[in-house]
């Protein structure tokens, strides 16, 4: 009698959810968290490897610092007294277009080892590198095992690798090179058949799925030993990611004692601080538009105020449309942040009396027509997100922001601050779904928030 495959069940569910959400198996593309299932096989195998399922994080999209800012989140994160030991990507690839996604999976892959890598190359963190791994899943078909002329290059080197390798063998090579280069610790390498079939193989023994699971466990192992043998603890950890100035979602997990809070969240106020001051300054900078506040503002969610978990993983939720920040509430709604310019204009006098401008119109008409969107097809779509992507995100009663303007930069005779609040305060009273904040009242409501943190975290 044949053995099944560990994965293969998982497999087998994570293709058949697709198919029954009428979506093409063979999109020739990845999906970030496409694989829940894989995910939970994952999950459950590191914890009958011994690891603690308190420490096992699989639904939060969580991210480890870096230093270039390619802030991706990862599929599994296991965490130790609020410090990351391990981190797990799952991806696959199946269908068309393989020459491009196998280009863009390479990518992927290296920019997220050496991002993480570089933060902990020097220093005390050195040492406490979490253990980084991947679960790679390729279609076993036509196009993906026959062998393709590898493009000419300037100077031919003899690297080990064939001149005519299918992307079957040249994803081995690639995930050999990563190992070997120490920019992942662990890796699992699957190939499937298709629906109905699909048998799972595992072209590298070295890269087996039993052996993927003990290396992680055994990395988690030997990390938690380490961090215990050296006294590194969450203040610590905090102390030593303040210093490299990059202060990750993984900030979160810090919390596992009052004095642990109490120093990381007084390290991450301090940086946080900075990053308002700079965005109130480029808010009043005449030469600062839109797109240089977007780009300012990244994904600090945490500005718009402490009722958000995040940021939704994707922009692009609702067909047609894509969100400037869409934020997830505490309880699993959608807050769409449209941004609009420091420099726009706000407010206007219309016979007698101050109203907003036409700019602020039609903002607050893109958020209404974001909402219309969600409320029509987000019933359907938040079955699809839950079965294809994972994403548990609740559509019903979605609301908006537009971010527009600062009074600052009001150029009207006898118009102040005060009287610019009046008229949007007056416009707000008479919306429902949908409010009007300026550059001003965000970032001043944000560095309030700070200032009151600041001093709890100091009584704690």
């Amino acid at each position: 009698m044949t053995t099944l495959h560990p994965a293969e069940e998982a497999i087998r569910r994570s293709w058949e959810s697709r198919a029954r959400s009428n979506h093409e198996l063979h999109v020739g593309r990845v999906i970030s968290g496409g694989y829940p299932h894989l995910v939970q096989l994952v999950a459950s195998k590191l914890i009958e490897a011994g690891i603690d399922a308190s420490a096992i994080r699989t639904n939060e999209m969580l991210g480890l610092p870096g230093s270039y800012g390619v802030d991706d989140r990862w599929d599994l994160v296991v965490v130790a007294d609020g410090i990351p030991v391990a981190a797990i990507e799952i991806k696959g690839m199946a269908g068309k277009g393989l020459g491009n996604n196998y280009r863009n999976r390479i990518s992927e892959l290296l920019s997220r080892g050496a991002d993480v890598d570089r933060q902990y190359s020097t220093g005390a963190l050195k040492m406490h590198k979490p253990c980084l791994g991947v679960l790679f899943l390729l279609e076993e078909a036509e196009g993906s095992t026959r062998p393709i002329s590898k493009p000419a290059t300037l100077i031919q080197t003899e690297d080990g690798s064939s001149s005519a390798a299918s992307y079957k063998d040249r994803f081995g090579e690639f995930f050999d090179r990563l190992l070997r280069d120490r920019l992942y610790d662990a890796v699992c390498y699957l190939t499937a058949t298709p629906l109905p079939d699909v048998q799972v193989s595992e072209p590298r023994p070295d890269m087996g799925f039993d052996n993927f699971v003990s290396v992680i466990a055994e990395r988690v192992s030997h990390l938690d030993s380490l961090k215990n043998a050296t006294g590194l603890d969450s203040v610590r950890f905090g102390e030593l990611l303040a210093l490299r100035n990059d202060l990750g979602s993984v900030m979160s997990g810090l919390t596992s004692t009052p004095i642990g809070l109490s120093a990381a969240e007084l390290a991450v106020i301090e940086r946080r601080r900075q990053i308002v001051n700079e965005l109130i300054a480029l808010s009043l900078d005449p030469r600062v538009n839109e797109t240089r506040m977007q780009k300012a503002i990244g994904n600090n969610y945490w500005l718009f105020g402490g009722q958000y978990t995040g940021i939704a993983s994707r922009r692009n939720l609702m067909p047609l449309d894509e969100h400037d920040i869409p934020l997830i509430c505490a309880d699993g709604s959608l807050e769409i942040f449209e941004l609009k310019g420091p420099e726009a204009k706000i407010v206007k006098r219309h016979r007698n009396h101050l109203v907003v401008s036409n700019e602020v119109h039609e903002a607050v008409s893109q958020c209404i027509s974001y909402i219309r969107t969600i409320d029509e097809t987000g019933a359907t779509l938040q079955t699809v997100h839950h079965n294809e992507l994972g994403l548990d995100y609740d559509y019903r009663r979605a609301r908006g922001v537009a971010v527009i303007g600062h009074p600052s930069r009001v150029e009207i005779d006898g118009i102040d601050h005060g009287k610019v609040d009046q008229a949007i305060r007056s416009y707000n009273a008479h919306l429902s779904r949908v409010r009007v904040v300026t550059y001003a009242d965000l970032l001043e409501s944000a560095e309030g928030m700070l200032s009151f943190e600041s001093e709890i975290s100091r009584e704690v």
